[in-house]
């Protein structure tokens, strides 16, 4: 299929779309105390429509602590940015007739401060703590083109994980582009890898 049939381009978020410029990882002190361990409190922390108070009294956290990491939360919040080229490629997307999503795989706490930080509501979201299920599980993905009404050959994954926004999409019939901002990888992967969201536009084949 010709990149000028493509319908949609599904985004990820974070390290895509947006960064967080305070990093104080609020989470990891409840994943060291989870009793099933890292993994098992990972999977439930992107899967599960709960708050950090929530997941950190499961852990057994004291109280303190419980406000300290609600603290980190909200300063990680406040210092969500969309990267230079987001509105711009957007808008351009959207005004030559495609439509958008965002797939990604995030905790309660991020996603509505997330969708506001956007110049507009995307056509879908696949947020993983909403969908029950993360990248780079199927469901997640299924329920971003469904949720456009398209099929997967009609759309583009963009994202900055090589498994997650690249191989997983690839291998479920959508086509995409992994996002190296760094400019470090080596064009290994059949020349699908952009440096920049505008990167995407010369894709598709159009002129902002």
């Amino acid at each position: 299929m010709e990149p000028r049939q493509i319908k949609g381009v599904l985004f990820d978020a974070f390290g895509t779309l947006c960064r967080t410029e305070s990093l104080r990882l609020p989470y990891r002190s409840i994943m060291r105390r989870w009793e099933k361990g890292a993994a098992d409190c990972y999977q439930a922390i992107m899967t599960r429509d709960a708050t950090l108070a929530e997941f950190a009294s499961e852990a057994g956290l004291p109280q303190e602590e419980k406000t300290l990491l609600e603290t980190h939360v909200a300063e990680e919040v406040r210092s969500m940015r969309l990267f230079p080229e987001v509105s711009q490629t957007l808008q351009a997307l959207r005004g030559h007739g495609l439509k958008i999503a965002v797939v990604s795989n995030l905790a309660k706490p991020y996603g509505a401060p997330f969708l506001e930080l956007l110049p507009f509501a995307p056509d879908a979201r696949a947020f993983s703590y909403e969908v029950g299920a993360r990248k780079p599980e199927a469901p997640i993905y299924r329920y971003a083109w469904e949720g456009l009404g398209c099929v997967p050959d009609e759309l583009l994954m963009v994202g900055d994980s090589l498994q997650n926004d690249y191989q997983a999409p690839q291998a479920l019939g959508l086509h995409a582009l992994w996002l190296d901002r760094k400019a470090g990888s080596l064009q290994s992967e059949n020349g699908h890898i952009v440096h920049s969201l505008q990167s995407v536009l010369g894709y598709l084949g159009i002129v902002s």
